[in-house]
């Protein structure tokens, strides 16, 4: 019988080399980009540009738009905006086309998606057009 050992120093380089290399596995789309970014106040907005950390598996993609506020009404119940979606050419991107440019107020894009490890991801973000 042969015993093959590995020196402790060995085995912690081949540990540190798994934790380290990328694998589809262990990673999940993440929205890394977004114009109007998060938090953003600005004077007009005609698209909504998403750009996600790895290709997207289309079937998965869903996007919503909100308005959450408008200036000098302080109740302003959560309203949803009819939007168009088109998928980039590169699989990693997604524009989002309201009807006509948004008027002021404070609004919230919500998305979910899978990339190729199929897990359905999601989150939100708000900006502001003034």
């Amino acid at each position: 019988m042969i015993k093959l050992s590995l020196s402790p120093l060995a085995g912690l380089a081949a540990a540190a080399a798994l934790a380290l290399s990328p694998t589809a596995a262990l990673a999940h789309a993440k929205l890394v980009a977004s114009t109007p970014a998060a938090n953003a106040k600005v004077t007009k907005v005609t698209s909504i540009e998403l750009k996600f950390s790895e290709k997207l598996i289309a079937s998965t993609v869903k996007a919503e738009l909100v308005m959450t506020g408008m200036p000098g009404m302080a109740d302003h119940p959560p309203m949803k905006i009819a939007i168009g979606s088109a998928m980039g050419k590169d699989g990693k991107s997604m524009t989002l086309t309201p009807k006509r440019a948004l008027v002021p107020g404070t609004y919230k894009v919500k998305w979910s998606a899978a990339g190729a490890d199929t897990h359905r991801m999601g989150s939100e973000f708000s900006f502001t057009v003034k």
